[in-house]
C-alpha cells in the first residue's frame, strides 16, 4: 500500500491597528524561527478535507487570540518593513547565522530563506509532499520526482508567484519529503492543497 500526503504550512503577519509587524513570539503565538511570522501547521493527510479543517481549526484559535488582544492576523504576501525592525528582528534572531538548506530546480541563487527582500517583509504557503510504501511490518520513504511536482506547481502558479515576487522553483529537503516554497500566503489556500493532492496522485 502507497500513502502520498500533502500538509500546509502558512505564514501570517501579527499586526497592531496601524498596520506595523509585531514579534508573535512576544504575544504567545507559534513563529517560524525568522521571528517576525506567525507560523501554523496543518495535519500531513491524503484527505482534502482533513488537511483543511486542520489548517484552519490553528488559523481560528491565532485569529480570535489576536482579536482579544486588540491585534490582526494579516495573510498579506508581503508588507513594508522600517530598516530599524528589519534589524532587530535579524540581529535577535541570528539571521546571518541561520543556514538556508532552500533549493531550486531552476539552479537560483535567490531565496525566501529569511524573509526579507528590497525592504519588504514577506509569507508565504509552504506545502509538504511526501510518499511511503506500507508493508504489514514496516513502511519506507518512497523517493517523489521534486523537479516535476516542483515544476507543475510553477506552472499551475505561475501568474501568482510572479505578481507577488515569490520565487519559482523553491523547495527543502525534509526527513519525511519536501516542502514546496514558492507560493504567496495570500493564495486560495484550499485550491492549492487541492492540486498538489492531485498531482501527489498522479506520481506513480
Amino acid at each position: 500500500m502507497i500513502l502520498s500526503e500533502v500538509g500546509a504550512e502558512l505564514e501570517l503577519f501579527l499586526l497592531d491597528k496601524e498596520n506595523n509587524i509585531l514579534e508573535p513570539i512576544k504575544y504567545g503565538f507559534p513563529s517560524d524561527e525568522m521571528g517576525f511570522l506567525i507560523e501554523i501547521r496543518g495535519e500531513h493527510s491524503d484527505n482534502y478535507q482533513d488537511i483543511v479543517d486542520s489548517l484552519e481549526t490553528l488559523m481560528r484559535i491565532n485569529i480570535s487570540k489576536a482579536e482579544r488582544l486588540g491585534f490582526i492576523v494579516g495573510r498579506e504576501s508581503s508588507l513594508e518593513v522600517s530598516k530599524e525592525f528589519q534589524d532587530y528582528i535579524s540581529e535577535k534572531y541570528r539571521h546571518a547565522m541561520l543556514p538556508d538548506h532552500t533549493r531550486n530546480i531552476y539552479g537560483s541563487k535567490e531565496s525566501h530563506h529569511t524573509g526579507f527582500s528590497n525592504n519588504l517583509a514577506t509569507a508565504g504557503l509552504h506545502l509538504h509532499f511526501s510518499s511511503r510504501r506500507i508493508f504489514s511490518t514496516k513502511c519506507l520513504q518512497r523517493e517523489l520526482p521534486i523537479e516535476h511536482i516542483v515544476g507543475e506547481m510553477d506552472n499551475k502558479y505561475k501568474e501568482d508567484i510572479l505578481l507577488s515576487n515569490r520565487i519559482p522553483g523553491e523547495y527543502e529537503l525534509k526527513p519525511w519529503g519536501f516542502e514546496y516554497r514558492s507560493l504567496p500566503a495570500s493564495i486560495d489556500y484550499k485550491k492549492a492543497i487541492n492540486v498538489a493532492l492531485n498531482i501527489l496522485k498522479e506520481v506513480k
